[in-house]
This record gives C-alpha cells, structure tokens and sequence, in this order.
C-alpha cells in the first residue's frame, strides 16, 4: 500500500512538471496548435490544413471602363476557415508554372517544377484574418483593388498553366490552388472583359487542385447582385473587370449536384 501511494505521488509531481512547461513553438514539427509568432510583432500563426483557403483567383488582370487592359492587376483571395484568427505574416505562396508540354510538366512532377515563393507582408491594417473572413492579396495598389489586405507588387501568375500552394510559417502545408499541368481552370480575358476564378462551394472533395472545384465570375453587369459582388473592385474598372474580392462567390451554374454550402 505504501509503494502504490509513493508510485501516485511520484505521477503526480512528474504531471505538474511537465503540464507548466510549454512547447517550443519551434520544435513541434508538423503537429497542429496555436503557437507564438517568431516576428518582432509576435504575432501569432496557426498552421492546419486545410484552415486557409485559396478561394478566388483573377489571373487575367483588371480591365478599366475605357477598355485598357492590365495582365499584370490580379489578385489572389483566401478564407479563414479556422476557428481562430491567424496572422498571414511570413506565410509561403508558392507559384509553380507548366510548361503546356505533358512530357515535360512529368518530368517536373518527379523532380523539381519551376516555382516561385513570395512571403506574405503584415496585413495592411495590422488585423489577423478573422474566421470566415475573406481577404486579398493584390499587386498594385493603384490599380482595380485599392482595398487589398496585402499588397505583393513582385507577384506574377502565368497566363497558361500553374499552381498556387500556402505553407505557414513552420512550413507547414495549409492549401492549394490550380494544376500547373492543365490550362487554367476558369476565367479569363475575352478581349472586352476579365473574370476571375472562383472557388465553387462543395461539402465533399473541395480539392483546389481539381476542375470541377473551380467556375468563372457568373454574375453580369445587370444581375441585381453584381453590384454588390463586385464592390472590391475600384472605380473606373467595374465595367469589365469581373469579380468579387473579399466577398462570397457567386453561384455555381455547371451543373454539379454536390455544390452547396454548411448554412
């Protein structure tokens, strides 16, 4: 009897001891938790997968009212889907490019493919991205999206072929986007008009890197919802330029009988 209560005193000064030490937010590999930002902001970053998502891409540039056009104003959106509010402050966007050359675009797969990492800035206003916001990278301040969240002026997406893929700041992998060995999945520039390519709502196999995830802006200019849709759009570009930056998708009209949402 005296052994069995030393044995439970003895647990119970090991538990106390270890339950007050915290993790190395370094040294946890890929397991999941909320961990203490590196940063001279110590802000804080949450890697899960799966909890950003790639949601809407316009990789064909922005088209002002007079009909300019501009390939190189695009913008990447993404959703919060975590619980938690995340900082994006040191996250990896990686851009892999195809070569439109189905041998070739093999070769890569099994060795290294052409690609390009960016590293998310501090969000423009200071805030985390809160859960189920949506929020947007852009590339000119001076261009269609004026109201980004995080501005990457060095940021290219190829005209044909690539992939897009998130890893937090342990390098963890979040989500992707895109198949760098098929054409682009949706939108497009039709020499009067640019739509971007949303993230169709399905509940099951949401894979950003399957056709059938993604569909083209479907709302035109007069559709009772356009307007607001396409609010993040700055003035001078909403009559060709199509889209809806940090708002929901528009709906879905190719047919599939599993899109639809949690509401």
């Amino acid at each position: 009897m005296r052994g069995l209560i030393l044995t439970v005193s003895a647990s119970l000064v090991l538990c106390q001891v270890a339950c007050n030490q915290e993790l190395d937010p370094d040294s946890r590999g890929q397991s999941v938790g909320y961990r203490r930002g590196i940063g001279p902001d110590e802000y804080l970053s949450n890697g899960e997968r799966g909890n950003l998502e790639v949601t809407e891409i316009l990789w064909s540039g922005s088209v002002t009212d007079s009909g300019e056009h501009d390939p190189e104003d695009i913008f990447i959106e993404f959703r919060n889907g975590h619980p938690r509010p995340i900082y994006l402050t040191g996250w990896q966007l990686i851009v892999q490019s195809g070569t439109g050359d189905q041998i070739r675009d093999a070769e890569y797969h099994r060795t290294e493919r052409p690609a390009k990492s960016y590293t998310f800035p501090v969000r423009e206003n200071g805030q985390p991205v809160y859960t189920n916001e949506y929020v947007v990278l852009a590339v000119k301040r001076d261009g269609a999206f004026p109201n980004a969240d995080f501005y990457l002026e060095d940021l290219k997406l190829p005209r044909g072929r690539f992939s897009i893929t998130i890893r937090d700041i342990d390098d963890r992998l979040i989500n992707g986007a895109g198949d760098h060995t098929e054409d682009v999945f949706a939108g497009g520039y039709d020499l009067v008009t640019s739509r971007s390519m949303e993230r169709v709502q399905l509940l099951f196999s949401n894979n950003g890197a399957r056709n059938a995830s993604w569909h083209a802006y479907s709302y035109n200019p007069w559709d009772e919802e356009h307007a607001e849709r396409s609010s993040g759009v700055g003035d001078g570009y909403r009559e060709h330029t199509f889209a809806s930056p940090g708002q929901a998708a528009t709906p879905d009209y190719s047919g599939n009988s599993s899109a639809g949402n949690y509401e």
